[in-house]
């Protein structure tokens, strides 16, 4: 079935709630230019660390960590199931900054070579032709970042590009594709290895008694993702067309991490939703025209999977049917929301469905960003 069944018609789009007010200034969207060259998405693989434990047992965990009973949690705020690099015992104790760091340096190396040598090996590209790296994190400051001890582990050659990613959070993921799919342009001989490895569970801040810090821990789970983009288009797989995004500056204050003294203090406020469902249309209607098509030309769409509140906003401000988003909301139940590695976990989902089309994929970063990538997938 086609989008346009699906979500609606044009002028639905463009007659309902979510629009900008009549006579306030339109935001621009920035995308890149139209180029004839596409990016192949090939050798897309995620991992997982061995840990998982349900959101019932997050939440009895966090009620201990509190000294204090927690009130009933709704059956939809949680992802059902979590995966986490330590036991929740572990996450739950205080951590000063330092200790907070070596976690996370122990097992996002772990995590990023794992998933890295999948892509790669399924990817089947010679090594030589990787050119660019770009490691996508926000969950753990390091320096030098992982991409450069990873470039002699990988035996990747020591003059390969590098491109840290760190501030832009959940959105980080998709924008390290859009970065890769502009090297490819630019070189279309060589390659770039994407990959995103988060560690959210590790921030948890036991003192830190918000609402946010509270969400926060019943939604994010740790994973991470990564795969190779080369030039042209793919005959079966994963085709990436076109990327772009959209600032929101008065989103700022609605969701990223501030570094405080006992580490990183998660943002994450209840409004975020509005925000979302006030400015996608615009942000999707202006990326869209600039690739030369439509909301009724999209087939799929693959939503970061930030919580049920984040989707019902996608699904309200795109006018999408109840199930459009069933491979994100998916993800979001198996895995929880692994930022900005979570757009890999739902690619990878639709691809084992045996889906196909032209998919729009959705993700958003502090700043308030939308990341935004027109995508296709041929079976």
């Amino acid at each position: 079935m086609r989008a346009h069944a699906a979500i609606g018609s044009e002028h639905d789009l463009r007659s309902r709630p979510g629009e900008l007010a009549p006579g306030r200034p339109s935001i621009t969207l920035m995308t890149h230019s139209p180029a004839p060259r596409r990016g192949r998405m090939v050798g897309l693989a995620t991992a997982l660390p061995p840990l998982k434990a349900s959101v019932d047992e997050v939440w009895d965990a966090l009620g201990k960590a509190r000294g204090r009973r927690m009130p009933k949690l709704q059956s939809d705020e949680g992802a059902r199931t979590r995966h986490f690099a330590q036991p929740l015992t572990s996450l739950m104790e205080r951590r000063t900054q330092s200790q907070q760091t070596d976690a996370y340096l122990e097992h996002a190396r772990v995590l990023a070579r794992q998933v890295c040598c999948a892509a790669l090996e399924r990817s089947q590209i010679d090594l030589a032709d990787i050119g660019l790296v770009v490691g996508v994190s926000c969950t753990g400051v390091v320096l030098p970042s992982l991409d450069a001890e990873l470039i002699p582990v990988l035996g990747l050659q020591p003059g390969v590009a590098r491109l840290p990613i760190t501030e832009l959070g959940c959105g980080g993921g998709v924008a390290g594709l859009a970065r890769a799919l502009d090297y490819v342009r630019a070189y279309p001989d060589r390659a770039a290895l994407v990959f995103a490895v988060e560690l959210p569970s590790l921030t948890f801040q036991p003192d830190d008694h918000s609402v946010d810090n509270l969400i926060a821990a019943i939604v994010f789970g740790d994973g991470a993702g990564a795969a190779v983009v080369r030039a042209g288009d793919a005959p079966a797989g994963w085709t990436v067309e076109h990327c772009g995004t959209m600032l929101v500056p008065e989103g700022a204050r609605h969701l990223g991490y501030q570094l405080r003294d006992g580490g990183l203090q998660v943002v994450l406020s209840r409004d975020l939703p509005q925000m979302v469902e006030a400015h996608l249309l615009e942000a999707v209607d202006s990326f869209l025209a600039g690739a030369g098509t439509s909301l009724a030309e999209i087939d799929l769409v693959a939503a970061h999977p930030g919580g049920p509140g984040i989707f019902d906003a996608i699904e309200r401000a795109l006018r999408l049917r109840p199930d459009a988003l069933v491979m994100s909301r998916q993800v979001f139940s198996e895995d929880g929301n692994a930022s900005s590695a979570g757009i890999f976990f739902v690619l990878d989902a639709i691809e084992k469905a045996r889906s196909s089309g032209r998919v729009l994929a959705i993700a958003f970063g502090p700043g308030l960003s939308i990341e935004l990538a027109l995508m296709r997938l041929t079976l």
